[in-house]
């Protein structure tokens, strides 16, 4: 995300801008003589790349998932297993959460806002959900409904961070709040055997007895 924006000019410095302002105040207290102060040009000239301040904000948002989503492909190429896809998912979102915190914290704050407006093609649910399914299909992960499992993994992936800045001093350290958050992904896919213990797929894609 380091390069978000950063070959279009003087469009791109007021994305960057703006993103920011957006991250630390939020969508709905911002406005347009905001963002143009941030980027320091004038409102004419904001308007000359944007209809107003939602357009802007959904270019940054696709943006931002966009290159998410691209990743997460990487991933799900890369590493063997459903499950152990899943928790690198988690690892990667925590660390580009301390790496990039405006546009993490701006596609988590806007995700209601602006994901009925996104592509379908630049979504991570969709590759969340084909993981899901082939998991299931494997054997990897209990089998229930895809839209179930999406609902409850994303809580978990997602909720810690949403409430990290508010509740940061009671919650664990971050690495080892993102430990934890991949340690309830696994307990959550674990599959019991026939004897009724749970078993769970190891990082090399095999199947352990816990």
């Amino acid at each position: 995300m380091q390069n978000l924006f950063a070959y279009e000019g003087k469009k791109g410095d007021i994305l960057k801008a703006s993103l920011s302002l957006f991250a630390t105040r939020g969508y709905d207290a911002v406005s347009v003589r905001d963002l143009a102060k941030a980027a320091g040009v004038s409102e004419a000239a904001l308007y000359k790349h944007f209809k107003g301040k939602e357009e802007m904000a959904l270019y940054i948002f696709i943006a931002i998932i966009t290159d998410y989503t691209r990743r997460l492909q990487q991933i799900h190429e890369e590493v063997a297993g459903a499950v152990n896809q899943l928790c690198r998912f988690v690892e990667v979102t925590y660390d580009l959460y301390r790496q990039y915190p405006s546009e993490i914290k701006f596609a988590l704050l806007s995700q209601y806002r602006f994901w009925g407006k996104a592509p379908e093609s630049v979504k991570p649910h969709f590759m969340i959900r084909q993981i899901l399914e082939q998991g299931m299909h494997k054997g990897e992960i209990p089998t229930k409904s895809v839209y179930f499992w999406i609902t409850i993994y994303s809580g978990i992936l997602l909720q810690p961070l949403v409430q990290y800045p508010y509740f940061h001093d009671v919650l664990p350290a971050f690495e080892e709040l993102k430990a934890e958050v991949v340690a309830a992904v696994r307990k959550m896919f674990q599959l019991e055997g026939p004897t009724g213990v749970s078993t769970e797929v190891s990082e090399k894609g095999e199947e352990e007895t816990l």
